[in-house]
């Protein structure tokens, strides 16, 4: 019962922090040759990856998080080489395995300077796989990335994940309302909400427009439109729905409220908002991708590859005449700060954030 508790606590709640163990667990039967995998204490996180590596042996440790995913906690501080250093020290790993090799999650490369896990544990950083389903492969072939294991997936697969688990918290309290007070209208703006949504999200990346909130002016402008038409063709007038059409401009809104931060490689437009009202930071929240570009300074660049191994988005190229790495999508870029943090002769800003 616990576990269908968390399991609903953890996917329909995901917006909230759910903490799971802050420990180092084990994964089968893992010995002290055994590969160990970092992550944060995340719920969610913890039983995907648990189930993405089953049959395998590996130790799992589960780092101080704040109970959110890892990307948008260390985009937010919540999770940085501060907090593996001490889940390190405290778990004893030292003692546990032979080898000094820590394999962390892709998307803690924002927070996590590796450098810093080295000197003050003695244990090295890779930077592992996307997505941990991927983890078994890239374990096979000696913890070698392809270019899809290092690629943020904004998928179709992606977008339905994101749309039950994002907009749940927003339809409850209409579901909650109308079915205590106007229940002749529940199933209607249930149909209504979802209906919204979920297109929505499935033509998202699809709509012209270079930010989320442009793009949702599409969907308002469809849903006005077969509504008219709607009441037109019932003889009512064009005019005739228009609680819906209120009702509709509403909940678009609020599926739009952050939509190019969770479904799209968009700079979110929540913390463009957020940022305009003077409030640059929002605990962990909305922190995963934020505003600005990336600057190169090709005289410091060393062609170490360290900025194309953790940027989602493949915004870096190896000029092949220098050797040299360059940004050959600075557009795609959303800051997120990876290959900054990450680049070890300075030769990465961010700016306009």
């Amino acid at each position: 019962m616990n576990r269908v508790i968390a399991w609903i606590m953890g996917f329909f709640f995901r917006w909230l922090p759910h903490r799971g163990q802050r420990a180092l667990l084990a994964a089968g039967r893992p010995d002290e040759h055994s590969p160990v995998l970092v992550t944060g204490n995340y719920t969610l996180t913890l039983r995907r990856l648990f189930r993405d590596i089953r049959g395998r042996d590996a130790w799992v440790l589960s780092a101080d998080s704040g109970g959110i995913n890892v990307w948008c906690a260390a985009c937010g501080g919540e999770f940085t080489h501060h907090q593996v250093i001490q889940a390190v020290k405290t778990s004893r790993l030292a003692d546990k395995v032979a080898h000094r090799k820590l394999i962390l999650p892709a998307l803690s490369a924002p927070g996590v300077d590796a450098g810093q896990v080295r000197e003050k544990t003695g244990f090295s950083v890779r930077f592992g796989p996307v997505r941990a389903k991927d983890i078994p492969r890239y374990l096979d072939d000696g913890m070698q990335k392809t270019p899809a294991m290092r690629r943020a997936d904004f998928s179709l697969r992606h977008r339905l994940d994101m749309l039950v688990s994002m907009n749940f918290i927003i339809w409850l309290p209409l579901a909650l309302f109308f079915g205590m007070f106007l229940p002749s209208a529940f199933w209607g703006v249930t149909a209504l909400f979802w209906g919204i949504a979920g297109v929505s999200y499935l033509v998202f990346p699809f709509l012209p427009g270079r930010t989320g909130y442009i793009r949702m002016l599409w969907v308002l402008a469809a849903l006005v439109f077969l509504l008219v038409a709607a009441g037109t063709a019932l003889g009512a007038g064009p005019l005739s729905l228009w609680p819906w059409m209120m009702g509709g401009a509403a909940i678009t809104v609020a599926v739009f409220f952050d939509a190019a931060g969770i479904v799209a490689p968009m700079a979110s437009d929540a913390e463009a908002m957020l940022f305009a009202l003077g409030i640059r930071r929002l605990g962990g929240l909305l922190r995963e991708k934020t505003l600005g570009s990336v600057r190169h300074n090709p005289r410091r660049c060393r062609a170490c590859g360290r900025c194309m191994d953790v940027c989602p988005l493949e915004v870096f190229e190896k000029d092949p005449e220098t050797q040299k790495i360059r940004p050959a999508k600075p557009r795609a870029c959303f800051s997120c700060g990876a290959c900054k943090m990450q680049c070890p002769q300075g030769a990465l800003e961010l700016e306009g954030g």
